[in-house]
């Protein structure tokens, strides 16, 4: 969950411990808190207002951290390189590309349209030669003086840190902004990296070591840190894309670089083939594809240069990937397996979804067809078939195993039709009084005045609405929970058929939850291709022609007819028609017209 202290947004993960930890962390200086999991809210919002003032120092240490602006990678820019400073010659280039050092000036030579995240990315790559070079060189001293070796090492991009050692598999890695610094600040991580594999924490035992090895470690340290970090924009991540990067991304690099591999090993026309670093665009296509686990694409980038045969040739080209895996739901990335990797166009938005900082899907209006189709397809595919009335209620009972109970008010003003229960809780009111107590996940809440109140369609729009958001959302709002992020919209949704009327762009996460599920219900309960066939049989059976005036007595029974027999009301039906092109259903004069 989260909660805002004097402006502040700060990241609450309950979790089996015994204390409660504050944290603010790199590279952005965000705030976590971690609380045993029977901590009440109050106690920990009272522990962070405690904390306050360290959190805000902390906090503006980060911000006050010196960092490079955003390089573009053209000429007159400096970069440095083992603490020298040096200024980039940008040389255009079409046929190969290349890095040069010669007195203070580095000479990169690429296409000259090349994008600044190619140049950016072959750049890095030419750090990690330089890096790995030198503690080729420098790893070995550091093992024969503290006797310590690891299994393997590697070297890659990080934001947050120097350097890490996972102390089970006992490997190193080292960031490719090691390269920027001074010599003696990469042996100073090889040493603290190595010291971990017999010390896993930063303890008394740790620093004897380091001051028996290194004894002038904390002025080389204080030099590193007080160094310029690259550019980094916290916005450009979302939790999830984050929490990848930081815990799975050794396996989706290590899959990605045996596909590209095998698909330059079938490919005889290449020689050679170099794979640059790997990035992580983004991350689509959420979905609960069984109970307790989440699959979902990642889009990742790489940058490929190879020579062609017999010419010697050599190009350079962006090879992007969707990388199709599945996890187990939990507090981290457990069981996380990469199922299939395939190639994908590049693409500004990196895929059909877009995804807010809750993660909600960000869909347009004229994809509600299509999210209808996809949900039919899964569980009642003889809708796209046939006209059929869909039994939404058996689908929610039996296809989607939810509980259906209509016997709570959800409000007094009767302005909540429906609820879902995302997970087991008491479920409050407007005035914050409990309606409902020990409500269960998987069940769906319609309030039984809307029986008499409204019509059955409005029940089973309900109904549609409820589940759409199970089907959709549902994987979410577990997601968040997991990242231990803010959860909107909590453990339920209570919803109401209106939709909200507040600037888009000041919606929250329910809301666009809630003007989705509202969007996509009617299409589910009468999908557009089949319904247009009902459609045609009806306007030839009431002998409704699309010229010269019509009967709005005959409109009327149609309309009704199709209301009944798909289990809409009338204004939903009319809805739909004219969404399908049939303008009549809004006809006030008598005129007929089919867009």
């Amino acid at each position: 969950m989260r909660i805002v202290i004097s402006e502040i947004p700060v990241e609450v993960q309950k979790k089996s411990i015994k204390n409660m930890h504050l944290q603010v962390k790199p590279p952005d200086g965000h705030v976590v808190i971690s609380a045993p999991l029977g901590m009440s809210d109050k106690a920990i919002e009272i522990y962070a207002r405690t904390n306050l003032k360290w959190i805000k120092d902390s906090i503006k240490k980060f911000q006050d951290q010196p960092r490079n602006a955003k390089r573009q990678y053209v000429s007159g820019e400096t970069m440095y390189i083992w603490g020298k400073q040096y200024f980039i010659k940008f040389v255009p280039d079409e046929r190969k590309n290349s890095f040069g050092i010669q007195g203070n000036e580095v000479t990169l030579r690429m296409k000259k349209n090349s994008t600044v995240r190619q140049r950016e990315n072959y750049v890095r790559e030419q750090y990690r030669i330089m890096l790995k070079e030198r503690i080729e060189h420098l790893l070995p001293k550091w093992e024969q003086i503290t006797d310590l070796h690891p299994d393997s090492w590697q070297t890659k991009y990080m934001v947050t840190r120097w350097g890490t050692c996972n102390t089970e598999k006992r490997k190193l890695w080292f960031n490719l902004q090691l390269a920027q610094k001074p010599v003696e600040c990469l042996e100073y991580i090889i040493l603290h990296e190595l010291i971990h594999l017999r010390e896993r924490k930063h303890n008394a035992a740790f620093v004897t070591c380091m001051d028996l090895y290194m004894p002038n470690w904390r002025e080389i340290k204080k030099e590193l840190n007080s160094q310029k970090l690259d550019y980094y924009d916290a916005q450009d991540e979302s939790p999830l894309r984050r929490l990848i990067d930081q815990s799975r991304y050794d396996e989706i690099k290590d899959a990605v670089l045996e596909y590209l591999n095998a698909e330059f090993a079938r490919d005889k026309k290449h020689a050679e083939a170099t794979v640059s670093d790997i990035e992580i665009q983004n991350v689509i296509h959420i979905e609960q594809p069984q109970e307790g686990y989440i699959a979902f694409d990642i889009v990742v980038s790489a940058d490929v240069e190879w020579s062609v045969s017999n010419t010697g040739k050599v190009s350079f080209t962006e090879k992007w990937l969707t990388v199709h895996c599945r996890v187990l739901l939990g507090i981290e990335l457990t069981e996380f397996e990469v199922i299939s990797i395939a190639g994908c166009e590049q693409r500004k938005d990196c895929g059909s979804d877009k995804f807010s900082g809750e993660l909600v899907p960000v869909i347009a209006r004229k994809d509600f067809d299509g999210e209808a189709t996809r949900f039919l397809e899964k569980y009642y595919p003889l809708a796209l078939q046939e006209p059929v009335p869909v039994p939404i209620r058996k689908i929610a009972e039996e296809e989607l195993k939810l509980n259906i109970f209509e016997d709570a008010r959800l409000s007094e003003e009767m302005d909540v039709f429906g609820l879902m229960v995302f997970e087991d809780c008491n479920i409050q009111g407007k005035d914050k009084s409990i309606i409902i107590r020990n409500a269960k996940r998987g069940t769906m809440y319609i309030d039984p005045r809307i029986y008499y109140e409204r019509t059955l369609g409005t029940v089973n729009f309900t109904i549609a609405h409820e589940c759409y958001h199970w089907y959709r959302h549902q994987p979410y709002h577990a997601l968040m929970k997991m990242l231990g992020a803010g959860i909107m919209p909590g453990k339920a949704i209570q919803c109401t058929i209106e939709t909200t009327t507040r600037d888009g762009e000041k919606w929250k996460a329910v809301d666009w939850m809630e003007w989705q599920a509202n969007g996509v219900a009617p299409y589910i309960l009468m999908p557009t291709k089949t319904a247009k066939i009902k459609v045609a049989q009806l306007l030839q059976e009431y002998q409704i022609s699309a010229d010269g005036n019509i009967d709005a007595c005959r409109l009327e029974k149609l309309i009704s007819e199709l209301a009944v027999f798909y289990g809409l009301s009338k204004l939903a039906v009319k809805q739909r028609m004219l969404e399908m092109g049939y303008t009549l259903a809004d006809c006030s004069d008598g005129e007929y017209k089919k867009e």
